[in-house]
This record gives structure tokens, sequence and C-alpha cells, in this order.
């Protein structure tokens, strides 16, 4: 109706202002006839005949079924799923669809006119006229979740204003979400009971490691004692060595299985500290030469020399990430070459792990980073050492890149930053050589373990340093050694025993008797520890217990000074045997530079081939000494002293 006026309104403005035009023009310009003025009237009224024709045409037109608006909305209105309502400023129901009337149970037009709050219960009643005198106070819309008789609606209110800003009705719109919060609830559901799985995953492997630390504790703890023993033949050295390795291979598998669950739970953090990089990297080495003497493969490599000499980070999760990387080199490199690069770029490190093995296609790639992944099914090892050394990577601020060609070999490198330190941490031990207390003191050392094997390792580990041990064997004896006058300076503590756990023992020692300056350090095989009570103990030592480990934490905590009962070479490398017949200069300078290289299949080789002259078995039962225990750096120094003489 409206567009119907304005067009009516134009036409006529048009008309007049044409009229006007035309009796300007013969009374001023030229007098015009009769019939010209009929004439072009006809023209102009044909050509708007033409015009509101091609309007029609164009013009979208409502059916003529539909006659009204008010009918069309009408109907959209009824047709929809959701409830609308229109109130008044007293609640009274103004228009209500069908939907809604058929929720309430009634027919619409016997709902018109009654309040709406009538129809509710007293408590939802109040609830309700709170929210609708919010809208109405406040002229703006609210959102709400109404639950009532197993029903879920998802309301609006929102205000109806006037042509002067005044509200005069409130509009309701209700849709059912009940289905949708059915299966949010079912979600929600599912999701605690799969965070309630991983969590009691957590905890049964958390346990299942503990149970296995205990006996593996024993084994290797008893391994490290006999190896200590100088009266064992070769071959027996070497077998308990192997011992031990393989123990340490068991243990890192725990170890891999309890990282992943800590990546998925989230609890995987950095422990960083200040430690002797080229010491690590002495370390690295050292163990990759290991690898390199049983597959009898080639091994370089290449540290630059501007690397710091301390430096601040996770050692022990750098050394997981650069052995994972290493011991995959060499378990898939069957011969070639496996190398090793660590070089300073700017203010990172680079690391770089290269390997002439049988490469990985481009499908494997995507996958090698995935749990339990493994490119031979038959490998050892459960498949979890490159997902773990890809997430500790990131975690410390780098990437864990990879190329590869198929029957080739593959490339894994890797930039971390690793802060200089200047400053060196004093270490109180070294495992180089057997060590003794400089000067017999009083210290007293009380170790409280249930089980007698970890206590008697312990005791065995700690006598040749002179200390005074108690034991105890919970933590309830362990208080009542200390009630009957016991002041140990050091207490190693296991912290999972029954009855009273070594949790308990601390926290009760630190409140009963404060005035004690006695250091506690926590032997436990238990990987996580919560900060809250990691703050009882002063230090933690792993089991399996690493006798090097003890000793430096126990020169710490105790500031003991000690000094070596010998020289940095151990006794089974002295000779006093004076050695008259020593090889040629360029032998002797070949060895060494096989040495620097690690080639040890070149230095077995010239060993063998000096054995057939019997002047040089001196010479020769010295160099294999050095050899046994892969000291490169050893060997290279007792050479370098005959060109020295």
């Amino acid at each position: 109706m409206e567009s119907k006026r304005k067009q009516s309104l134009i036409c006529l403005s048009l008309w007049f202002l044409f009229a006007v035009s035309m009796w300007m023009i013969d009374c001023y310009v030229k007098p015009i006839s009769t019939e010209i003025i009929c004439m072009v009237f006809c023209l102009v009224a044909c050509f708007q005949t033409m015009w509101y024709s091609y309007l029609r045409k164009n013009t979208p037109r409502y059916p003529d079924a539909i006659i009204d608006k008010q009918k069309c909305y009408e109907t959209l209105i009824n047709n929809t799923e959701d409830t609308i309502l229109l109130l008044d400023t007293k609640g009274k129901i103004l228009l209500i669809n069908i939907t809604g009337a058929n929720r309430l149970g009634m027919d619409p037009d016997a709902l018109i006119g009654k309040n709406a709050f009538d129809l509710l219960s007293e408590n939802m009643r109040k609830i309700r006229f709170k929210k609708f005198q919010y809208v109405l106070t406040q002229q703006k819309s609210i959102r709400f979740i109404d639950e009532r008789s197993g029903i879920s609606l998802d309301q609006i209110l929102s205000p109806v204003f006037d042509y002067n800003g005044n509200v005069i009705a409130i509009a309701v719109y209700a849709r059912d979400i009940t289905e949708l919060v059915k299966i949010e609830n079912q979600l929600k559901s599912a999701r605690q009971e799969a965070e309630t799985a991983n969590a009691a995953k957590s905890i049964f492997l958390t346990h299942v490691s503990h149970e296995l630390r205990t006996p593996l504790n024993v084994i290797l703890g008893y391994t490290q004692i006999l190896q200590s023993v100088s009266t064992l033949a070769k071959e027996e050295q070497k077998s308990l060595a192997k011992i031990h390795k393989n123990v340490e291979f068991i243990i890192s598998l725990i170890d891999d299985i309890l990282d992943l669950s800590k990546i998925e739970t989230q609890n995987m953090s950095l422990s960083i500290d200040i430690f002797e990089f080229s010491e690590f990297l002495g370390y690295i080495s050292d163990i990759a030469m290991m690898y390199k003497q049983e597959k009898g493969i080639d091994f370089k490599y290449h540290f630059s020399s501007d690397l710091p000499n301390y430096v601040k980070g996770d050692e022990r999760r750098l050394k997981q990430i650069l052995l994972n990387l290493l011991v995959n080199a060499f378990k898939y490199t069957q011969k070639g070459l496996v190398s090793l690069q660590i070089v300073r770029q700017e203010d990172s490190i680079l690391f770089r792990v290269e390997d002439s093995g049988i490469g990985i296609d481009e499908k494997s790639i995507t996958e090698i980073f995935k749990p339990f992944h493994r490119l031979v099914s038959q490998s050892e090892g459960f498949g979890l050492g490159l997902s773990i050394a890809r997430h500790l990577v990131e975690m410390m601020g780098g990437k864990l890149q990879v190329e590869s060609t198929v029957g080739k070999g593959s490339i894994f490198w890797f930039r971390i930053f690793l802060e200089p330190v200047e400053t060196q941490k004093t270490k109180h031990f070294q495992a180089k050589a057997p060590i003794t207390i400089k000067k017999k003191s009083e210290k007293k050392i009380l170790i409280v373990d249930d089980l007698k094997e970890n206590r008697t390792i312990l005791k065995i580990m700690l006598a040749p340093l002179g200390f005074e041990i108690s034991e105890a064997t919970t933590g309830e004896s362990a208080l009542k050694c200390i009630q009957d006058g016991l002041v140990p300076d050091l207490i190693l503590v296991d912290l999972i025993m029954p009855v009273m756990d070594g949790f308990e023992f601390i926290y009760q020692l630190k409140n009963n008797y404060p005035e004690l300056s006695t250091k506690v350090i926590a032997v436990s095989a238990s990987t996580s520890i919560a900060s809250d009570k990691a703050k009882l103990f002063d230090a933690r030592l792993p089991k399996p217990v690493q006798k090097s480990k003890l000793f430096e934490l126990i020169g710490e905590h105790l500031n003991i000074q000690c000094q070596y009962s010998g020289t940095l070479m151990p006794e089974s490398k002295k000779s006093d045997t004076v050695i008259t017949n020593i090889p040629d200069k360029q032998l002797r300078e070949q060895i060494i530079d096989f040495a620097r290289h690690g080639h040890i299949t070149d230095i077995k080789d010239e060993i063998r081939n000096l054995e057939k002259n019997r002047n040089f078995q001196a010479f020769i039962n010295q160099i294999e000494i050095f050899v046994t225990d892969l000291d490169f750096e050893g060997l290279i120094d007792y050479l370098q002293k005959f060109e020295n003489n």
C-alpha cells in the first residue's frame, strides 16, 4: 500500500510539471494550438501506460492467495518448531504460536490475555519474573537455558520498542534443545571416563615401574659392585658389562613407556640446570663408540671448537634425544657410516645425526613419529623413541626434522638454544678412579628401605668411603632411631614403603625435629613426584642406583672433599714392566689417528699384525687394556708419551 501511494504522488507531480511547462511555453515563448497540446498529452499518456506495464511485469507481487502481510507472518510463526510469544509489560500474552500452545497443552486463542507467569510454578515464577524485569528496565536481551520436566529450552527474551524508543512488549523465543543437551552430556561422560581410564593407566604404569625397578635395582647394583672387583678375569668383566648394559636397556624401555604416558597426560616437564657440555659430548660419543664396536661400522663425529664448556638446559632429556637418534641410526645401518655433528650457529646449537642405512620412504616419514611405529617389525624396542624425541625437542623450543632416501640413508637434525654459562658447577666426585674420603670423618648416614637387598647394595657402595652407616626398615623404625639419639648427617630414604611411606617419614622428621640439619635424599623408582612433595627432600636419586650419581649427590650435600686412591688411570692400566720394544713412529702415529676417529677395528688389525713379533707383547698388552675400555683419550696420551721421551 505504501509503495502504491508513492507511485501515485510521483505520477501526479509529473503531470503537474508537464502542464505548467506547456502553459509557460504557450504564454511566454510561442503560442501552441489546441490540436498540438492534445497530441502531446496523448503521447505522454501512452508512454506512461507503457512504463507502468513494464513496472508491473518486473515488480514482485504477493500471490493472490496472500492478501495480507499479517496472515503471511502468522503462517511463518505457526509453522516454526520454536515457541514464540509476545507479552505486554505486565506479562499478559498478546500472541503465541501453535508450537508454544501445544507445549502448554492449550488452545492458542484460549491463552491470549492470560498472564504468562500464572502458568508457572511459584519458584519458577520468581526466577522468570526477575529476568522479565531485567529486560524491561535494562532494555537488553538475555539468553538462558530453561530446564523443567525433563525438557531443556534455549530461551531468549528481547524488548520490543515503539517509535519513541519505549519498551511496549517482550518477545520470547524458546527452542527445544533436549536432544542436544543429552548428546553433550554423553560426550562429557565419555570424556570423563576416558580421563579416569587414562589416570588409572598412569597409576598402573607408575606401580608397574616401581615393581620392575626394584629387582632391576638389585641386579644393576651388584653388577656395579662386582665390576669394581679387580680380581675378575677379562671375560668375566665383559660378561658383567653385558648384564649391566642390558639392564639399562630394560630401564630405558620402562622410561619410554612412562614418558609416553606423561606426554598423553601433558605432565612432561623439563629440569633445567647447569651442566658441563664438553663432558656431555664425551659421554654421547663414548656410547656411540660402543655401538660402533658391536655393529662393526664406521662412526665419525665433529664438535665445533666454539661450543661452550658449560650450558644451562635439561642434560638428561637432551641425552635421551641424541641417544634415541644414534641408536636408530646404528639399528638400521648394516654397512657404511654413522656420523654425529654438533656445531654452533649464531645463538643456537645444531645437532645432526646422519647414517647410510636403509632409508625411509615418503609414506613412512609421516608415520615414524607416531608411537609404537617401527620401520622393521622384527627390530628391538617399542617404537617410542622418535615420538618422545620430537616432543622433547619441541619442549626445548626446536623442531626435529628429517630427510631420507630409500637405500641411501637418513638425516635427522634440530636446533635449540642452550644458554652458555661461565660459572662452573663444582663436582665433588668423579667416577674415573677409586674414591676415598680425604680425611676420615664421623659423618653418619641412615639408610631407610623396607627391602634388605636395596639397603645392602647402598651399604656396599658406601663402604669404601668410611661413613658410619645405620639401617631402618620402615619410616617408624627410622624415627625411633632418631628418638634414641641417632643424629645422621644424611638420610637415604625409599619413598614407597608399607605402614609409613617416605613422604610421611620426612614430614614427621622435619616437624618433630626442626633443630636437625640432616640432609635427605629420596631414593625411589617413581619417575614423577608432585612439586609440593618434592620440596620435602634435598635431592632425588632414581632407582636403579648409579654409583657415580650416588657419590656426586653425597659430595654435594655433605660438602665432602675427596681424593683419588690413584691417578686417573685405573690400576689395571698401570704396568710396572718397563717397555723397551715399541713399534716405529709411523705405526704409533697411525694408531693415534685411528684412536682420534674411533676406528677400533683398524686398531685391532694393527694389534694382530704386531702379534707376529713377540718382542712387542708388553706393548700390545698395554694397548689392549685401553681398547677393551674404549678409552681412546687414554690411548692417545699413552702413545704420545713415547714421542715426548
